[in-house]
Parts: C-alpha cells; sequence; structure tokens
C-alpha cells in the first residue's frame, strides 16, 4: 500500500545507481512504514541484472504445489476457516509423537496408530480382504486399533505392570486411539510418554507374530523388553551426541599451502540492535595475518542473509587489497552450498549470491568450503567485535589482532 501520489515512479527511482542502495528518505515517502522497511532490506546487486518474479513461500523462491497447499493451509487456519480447539491438541499430539526418543520406525508407527490406518482386523474387513472382525487375541471384541493397543484383556496386564501411573488408571472404551493419547499426554512424563510407545510397538508385533502363526509369548516379558529397548536407543543416542561434541572441539583452523590464502568470514545478528556484525581474515602458510575486517550490516532476518552478505564483504575486502588465489571457508553449509551450485538463485537475496559467483569468477584460482565453528574462531570474534564499532568498519593490516589474540593463539597452536 503507497501513500502519496506517485504519478509515474519506476522501482528504479527508489536506487541510488551508484552507490547501489536504496534511497531511504523516498521509499520512506511513499509506503507505510512496515512495507518501506521490508523494501530496504532487499538487498541490491551491484552489477545491472534483469528482474526476477520469485515465489517467497519456500526456500528455493520455486512455486511448487506443495508450498502452494502449504499457503493455503495457512490462510485457512488464520481466517478460522479449520483449527478448533481440537485441532490444537492435534498438533500437540503430533509434536509428541515425532519428538519421540524412539527409531523412527515407532514414531512412524505411533502416527499410523493415531491415525487409524494400522492393519487390525475392523480396517482388514472394511477393505473386504478378511470377513472376521474379531481380535484374534481375546475373540470377544472387534479389532480396532484402541482396542488391539490398549483395551484388549490379553493387553491389560502389561499396562498395568509397566508404567505406575497406568496401574490404577483403569479408563477404557475410548473412541479411538486420539481420544486415549489425548489423554495420557496429561498424565504422562515424557520417559514414560516414550515407553508407553515403545510398549504399543512390541505388543503390535506380539499381535501381528500370533496373526501369521507364530505362538503367543508370555506378556508380561514385554515389559522387561520395552523398558531396555528404550533405554539402550537413549544410551546410544547419548554415546553418539558425546561423539559429535568431541569431534567439533577437535576441529582447528588448517593453513593454505605455500601459493595461495585462506580467507575465513563469519556473521553475528545483534538481537535489539536492529544489526548484524561480519568479521574476515585472510592469512598465509604460516598462518600469519595479512588483512583483517571487522563491521557491521543493516537489520536482517536469518543467519542465512547475515552470513551472505558477510561472505560478499569479505571477498570484496580481499580483491580490494590485493588477493587473487584464495581458499574461502565458512561455517554455514547453506551459504556455501549456495554459492557453489551452479543452478540459479531464485531466492530473495539471489542478486547477493549472484554478485558472489561474479567476484568468484575474477580470481585468479579459488576454492570454497564449509568448516565447522571450531575451525573458524577468529572470523567469529571478529563479527562478534563488531557490536562495539557499530558506526566504524575497522581494518588491519599485517598486525595482531587485539579483539582476536587468544583465537588467533589457539590456532597457531594447531600449527
Amino acid at each position: 500500500m503507497v501513500h502519496g501520489d506517485v504519478g509515474e515512479l519506476m522501482v528504479a527511482d527508489l536506487i541510488n545507481s551508484n552507490l547501489h542502495i536504496w534511497r531511504n528518505e523516498e521509499v520512506m515517502a511513499y509506503f507505510h512504514k512496515e512495507e518501506a522497511d521490508a523494501i530496504c532490506q532487499i538487498p541490491l546487486s551491484r552489477r545491472d541484472v534483469n528482474d526476477d518474479i520469485i515465489w517467497l513461500h519456500n526456500s528455493k523462491r520455486l512455486f511448487t504445489v506443495k508450498s502452494a497447499y502449504h499457503v493455503v493451509r495457512k490462510l485457512l487456519i488464520d481466517g478460522n476457516w479449520v483449527g478448533t480447539s481440537g485441532g490444537c491438541a492435534e498438533r500437540k499430539l503430533w509434536t509428541a509423537i515425532w519428538k519421540l526418543k524412539l527409531p523412527n520406525k515407532i514414531k512412524f508407527f505411533g502416527w499410523r496408530a493415531c491415525n487409524d490406518i494400522l492393519s487390525t482386523a475392523m480396517n482388514l474387513t472394511r477393505r473386504k480382504i478378511i470377513k472376521e472382525s474379531n481380535c484374534l487375541l481375546c475373540m470377544r471384541e472387534l479389532e480396532s486399533t484402541v482396542h488391539a493397543l490398549w483395551d484388549c484383556v490379553a493387553v491389560q496386564d502389561i499396562w498395568t505392570g509397566s508404567i505406575r501411573k497406568l496401574q490404577k488408571w483403569s479408563v477404557h472404551g475410548q473412541a479411538d486411539m486420539k481420544q486415549l493419547m489425548e489423554a495420557l499426554l496429561e498424565r504422562l512424563t515424557l520417559d514414560e510418554w516414550d515407553l508407553f510407545w515403545a510398549q504399543a510397538w512390541f505388543i503390535w508385533n506380539q499381535r501381528n507374530c500370533v496373526v501369521h502363526g507364530g505362538k503367543l509369548k508370555e506378556l508380561s516379558s514385554l515389559t522387561k523388553r520395552a523398558k531396555e529397548f528404550a533405554d539402550e536407543f537413549k544410551q546410544a543416542q547419548d554415546h553418539l551426541a558425546v561423539q559429535n561434541r568431541q569431534q567439533v572441539s577437535g576441529d582447528v583452523w588448517q593453513p593454505p599451502s605455500t601459493a595461495e590464502y585462506k580467507l575465513n568470514f563469519d556473521a553475528v545478528i545483534f538481537s535489539g540492535l536492529d544489526r548484524f556484525g561480519f568479521g574476515a581474515i585472510v592469512r598465509n602458510e604460516k598462518g600469519q595475518v595479512m588483512a583483517t575486517i571487522s563491521a557491521s550490516g543493516p537489520r536482517v532476518n536469518t543467519s542465512d542473509e547475515a552470513e551472505l552478505l558477510a561472505c560478499c564483504r569479505a571477498i570484496e575486502f580481499a580483491i580490494d587489497v590485493g588477493f587473487s588465489r584464495l581458499i574461502i571457508k565458512g561455517d554455514n553449509s547453506n551459504v556455501i552450498q549456495a554459492i557453489s551450485s551452479p543452478l540459479q538463485n531464485f531466492s530473495l537475496f539471489g542478486n547477493v549470491v549472484n554478485d558472489i559467483r561474479y567476484l568468484l569468477c575474477g580470481l585468479r584460482w579459488v576454492r570454497v568450503g564449509c568448516i565447522r565453528r571450531g575451525a573458524n574462531k577468529v572470523a567469529h570474534v571478529l563479527a562478534q567485535y563488531a557490536r562495539n564499532t557499530l558506526d566504524e568498519d575497522m581494518y588491519w593490516m599485517e598486525d595482531s589482532l587485539p579483539p582476536a589474540l587468544e583465537a588467533l593463539y589457539h590456532d597457531c597452536l594447531s600449527l
């Protein structure tokens, strides 16, 4: 929405073609504040490029039926066409299932059970696959999902001996699994919720064994097996997490070969300041500092946007000070993938991606790669330091870096 007489105003009239920046005062004069702020955040290319039409509702900025479906669904929910208190309860249920600390096969089993698409006797009868819909374990009731996993007399002893909070909770006769799960979510802790689904999965496997001609095992033993299974999975996940932390902590900066220089960059968003900071450093094969910058930029919405702008500024800086053979390293995999990809980038920051690719083509030799934060500490400290100098860009040429001496020392220890 605009206010004022725009007449024959063109988008180009709102851009300073010499500095390649928005004319903020003109934009603010013609648009309401929220729209003007959004416009001024659109990055402009430093080259003369053609305009592109992009789709805002997915990360690749390309229209897909899937993304359009999500847009329509969100509009319906926001407009109260769908989504009641029951809808909120369902979202809570799905979140709890997908966050189970159990293997994905059990999460998928839980999703199928709550959607009533397990191959119970009732479902198979409805599809005319079998004729009898009675439960094969108790032979008394129709086998629905909630009966097979909860109400059946053959499995009630398992639940009363499994989770302490269920031992005196004899509520049965729920309409479906969703209703039962909503009640359990209010009653069980997270660990008990995990154990419930591990137990349900073992019960269903035992039921399938009987249906396909196997013998009925001692059901009480399933309680112990489910507990051991859940505990073993959590221990394995904790072990993997420790290994990953050890691997990350061991990452160190690696020097380039004699003929090249290494450029590290990083960005940090300063919450509450409507700014972001970035840092970049160029070093030789001995780890000696060749050139460094610590500066700030305008407000951005995501870390990917900040990292892209930091990457562009870092490469421009390295070229300006005379480096043409560079190994460029950053710790944001999305950014590194975007600038390394041969495909056209239609994202909101596609102009920045294309500018970076253009700068890379002007180098005599270049290699781009992603590293972990442990090998990018100096650039990160420089990005953080920009908080102290929001109105001034700081440069160091072949000099020690007072803001990052400790990080530099740590990197030198690995040489």
